[in-house]
């Protein structure tokens, strides 16, 4: 037998915390609105109403869609609980709608985010399960304290670390469900009651100024999409940009998208606790379609044009960075801090303003600059496909050696070729060699340094904005074009590891080690960089765009 349900929303005029609370406007729409457009989603719901004493209350709850109750004053009082009210309701539609109801629910308008699915769930607990009431919570595991005659009074057992708590749960009051029979009891709170979960954002019940504000803010809240790279063959720069992107973002609802065979980039944002998808290349589109983002941001070197305009199609703002393929023409932006050569446009930004550091290189003392070189760094990316920590370290230690200079290598996780380093480090015994692998303070390895040997990739710009003096050697044909890894900007750029040889190396170590001038000018060349303030500037273009394709808040979504 269908039972029928009569869901009711109990919405007074007056409000002591925040005046005419259920009729402000939330993101455009009337606080109530929300509730209403939940109740009718709802597919399990027979009646809805409103039970208010306020006519303005009664005049939008009508247009927003819902029957209207007025209530007695006697009823609208701030003192008078809500089951009088409930039950009041239930009486007078069944009167009114000459119907007999079987279930009875209660939706708070102070609740914004509810939803259809979430009254439906509640319904067909009371209905499979047969408890005499179902209300939301949320779990609240926390140290609390009590009042005892005056004096503060542990309300636990023992001081443990909140996951260890016992589990407690706090009624959000969003919706109660009962059966007629427990609402004709005189309280709709029966002695079988079940727990309806809600997740802690969705938890909001709008009491003050300060909830209001957070709703809207969350009802802002926009779905980015980061779709990343991260390989052995690629190495992992895209990976850690696109973190470091979403971390300036954090108020959006940020998934990363990354393909199957991606795992070091998967690595990255796992252990930066990001929420994650995988797909195949095949399937991308439909893999970001079914996540319905906002935005898309590409961090996956050249894009198709079919790609970007398939997104662009179905509403979604794109961001790339370093795209040179034909997707860049009809991209909303592209940001390209390593290939200045680019023809640049209103879209496309390029140049190392553009460049975005990590937080360790924008906070970080400047680096004491000696008068005699005594520490090289060795380090050539997240991967070092080509192996130039064994060939560089080869090529220069003799050299180093006789000139009594330390060597630091710093490895990425990528870094495949330890067996290959271990057996050259027995051929070069030495206490001025220190290897570090996977670190997370690069940057301080970078300050300590005269001298840095790298491969042509974003680390240039890193030792850029320390002014490390550098010697570039590109680990691959795409690192070539990297054309911000020039004279002109203070490195000494070798080309591609194939094409040089280990002499050359060694000449041009030894003129950066022996020659102060040369290394003074490589520093000011850096100096003259605008490096320092690139994030700032390429977040605040990611939100102007997030702005202009703002859906009518999570409303209509």
């Amino acid at each position: 037998m269908i039972k029928k349900v009569l869901l009711v929303i109990p919405a007074r005029g007056g409000s002591k915390g925040i005046p005419r609370k259920n009729l402000r406007p939330l993101c455009g729409k009337p606080l109530i609105a929300y509730s209403i457009k939940a109740a009718l989603q709802s597919k399990l719901v027979t009646r809805i109403v409103i039970s208010t004493e306020d006519e303005e209350i009664a005049l939008f709850a009508k247009r927003f869609g819902a029957n209207v109750l007025m209530r007695p004053s006697d009823l609208a009082d701030d003192n008078v609980p809500l089951d009088p009210v409930i039950d009041h309701a239930c009486i007078e539609s069944e009167k009114k709608f000459k119907e007999k109801y079987d279930i009875i629910v209660t939706v708070q308008p102070t609740s914004p985010f509810i939803t259809g699915v979430d009254i439906d769930q509640i319904i067909e607990k009371l209905l499979e399960k047969l408890p005499d009431t179902v209300l939301t919570a949320v779990e609240d595991c926390h140290l609390r304290w009590g009042d005892c005659s005056g004096k503060p009074t542990p309300l636990y057992s023992k001081r443990v670390n909140r996951q260890f708590l016992p589990m407690q749960y706090k009624e959000t009051g969003a919706v109660i469900a009962c059966t007629k029979e427990q609402l004709q009891t005189g309280s709709r709170i029966g002695e079988n009651i079940l727990l309806h979960i809600m997740d802690e954002q969705r938890s909001i019940d709008i009491d003050t100024y300060h909830d209001f504000w957070l709703c809207e803010m969350i009802l802002k809240q926009k779905r980015i999409v980061f779709v990343v790279i991260g390989n052995h063959e690629i190495g992992m720069g895209h990976a850690y940009r696109g973190i470091m992107i979403a971390n300036e973002l954090i108020r959006h609802d940020i998934v990363f998208l990354c393909h199957e065979e991606d795992d070091l980039a998967q690595e990255i944002i796992r252990k930066n606790n990001y929420r994650m998808k995988t797909t195949s290349r095949e399937q991308l589109l439909e893999a970001i379609f079914a996540l319905d983002p906002d935005m898309v941001i590409n961090d996956i070197l050249n894009t198709s044009a079919d790609y970007i305009l398939a997104l662009k199609k179905k509403g979604i703002a794109v961001i790339n960075f370093e795209d040179m393929g034909l997707g860049a023409e009809t991209a909303d932006m592209v940001f390209n801090a390593l290939y200045p050569h680019q023809i640049p446009k209103e879209t496309i930004l390029v140049g190392p303003k553009y460049f975005c550091l990590r937080d360790e290189f924008l906070h970080i003392s400047k680096r004491q600059k000696r008068n005699n070189v005594k520490k090289v760094l060795l380090t050539f990316g997240g991967v070092d496909e080509g192996n130039l920590t064994c060939r560089v370290l080869l090529a220069i230690f003799p050299y180093l050696k006789a000139k009594e200079l330390s060597v630091d290598i710093v490895l990425g996780v990528g870094y495949r070729h330890t067996n290959d380093l271990k057996n050259t480090l027995l051929t070069i015994p030495s206490e001025s060699v220190s290897v570090i692998k996977n670190t997370s303070k690069i940057s301080e390895f970078m300050n300590n340094a005269d001298l840095a040997i790298t491969s042509a990739g974003r680390t240039v710009l890193e030792l850029a904005s320390l002014q490390v003096p550098t010697i570039v050697i590109a680990q691959n044909f795409r690192e070539t074009t990297h054309s911000m890894a020039s004279s002109q900007n203070g490195f000494i750029n070798l080309g591609f590891r194939k094409e040089i040889s280990d002499a050359e190396i060694l000449h041009a170590v030894k003129r950066v080690v022996e020659d102060f001038e040369l290394r003074t000018v490589m520093c000011k060349k850096m100096e003259s960089l605008d490096l320092k303030n690139g994030k700032k500037r390429v977040v605040a273009n990611i939100n102007s765009i997030l702005g202009e394709t703002i859906r009518d808040a999570a409303y209509e979504k």
